[in-house]
């Protein structure tokens, strides 16, 4: 069945997701400056995610308020957690030991372009994206773009190749999960947050002994951002993320992308009195605009005006 258009409901999850997944990259900047590696991070929020969120479903059930378990869902949620998980996690760590949060916020940015193209493969069922939609979606990205401003645009010359590998393939892997969570069966958002994150720790837990076994030795600070991670941008968002791509679709989901950097800096500002330039304010209004025309927001405005 095709995604029913937004509403109040679905842009109050949006809302959050923004929120949570904005403060994500900072928290994992703590974790690599405190001697966390990329798989301990990875693996250690997922695994902590992941026994939070089964204790959650466990309890639901008891009392009646979880449908049962959904036959046929782990290959589903196998991909879910290598795609979701494992995989854009590790990427985006990685990347940003070569490149600049800017540059690696750029390349994620991608995400919801890659899912418009891939709709018509990966869910057919969806309505393929309508020229408005990625009109709307280019606005976005172009926000973004003017948001990192020049600077990070000339990061291209100075981050390394393989950090902008490991960036695109993030993007890539976020725009699958983002579609394969449309399609398959159909499992309650707080099954699927608990099964993917199980798997996805699962796929990770390897690399992250290795490098413990290694020396690799996260300190204070690294542990309470691991802690944070498992708890709002892993667990909490990734409920309301099922929630969403549910009922209002993967394209609308993925546009949190353009939003996630407007959020970090305003972030930044609150908390740590950074400056915000005039080139956020031109780049916050193009993702607005861009997500009032991806989501044909005059057709809102021509029903609620009267007559």
């Amino acid at each position: 069945m095709p995604a029913k258009r937004p509403g109040a409901a679905d842009w109050l999850l949006f809302s959050l997701c923004v929120a949570l997944w904005g403060s994500a990259f900072a928290m994992v900047r703590v974790g690599l400056h405190d001697g966390a590696t990329p798989w301990q991070i990875v693996a250690t929020r997922l695994a902590l995610s992941t026994t939070l969120l089964n204790l959650l479903l466990m309890w639901r059930r008891a009392r009646g308020q979880e449908p049962p378990p959904t036959r046929n869902k782990r290959g589903k949620l196998v991909l879910l957690g290598f795609f979701g998980g494992t995989a854009p996690f590790a990427l985006f760590a990685y990347a940003q030991l070569g490149a600049t949060s800017g540059l690696v916020g750029l390349y994620n940015a991608l995400s919801p372009l890659l899912v418009a193209a891939f709709i018509p493969v990966f869910t057919p069922a969806d309505h393929k994206p309508s020229a408005s939609a990625f009109l709307g979606l280019l606005l976005g990205f172009s926000g973004v773009a003017v948001l990192m401003g020049p600077a990070a645009l000339g990061d291209f010359a100075h981050a390394t190749l393989a950090a902008q590998a490991a960036a695109t393939a993030g993007a890539v892997c976020y725009a699958i999960n983002t579609l394969v969570a449309r399609g398959g069966p159909q499992i309650s958002p707080l099954e699927a947050a608990a099964g993917w994150t199980a798997w996805g720790a699962l796929l990770a837990a390897p690399f992250a002994i290795w490098d413990t076994l290694n020396g690799a030795t996260p300190g204070p600070a690294a542990w309470l951002a691991i802690v944070g991670l498992a708890l709002g941008p892993t667990g909490i968002a990734s409920i309301a993320f099922f929630q969403l791509v549910r009922t209002a679709g993967p394209v609308f989901v993925t546009q949190t992308n353009y939003l996630l950097p407007v959020w970090a800096l305003a972030l930044g500002a609150v908390a740590f009195g950074e400056t915000i330039s005039p080139n956020a304010v031109v780049a916050f209004g193009l993702i607005v605009v861009g997500l009032f025309v991806a989501q044909e927001g005059w057709r809102y405005l021509r029903s609620a005006l009267p007559g």
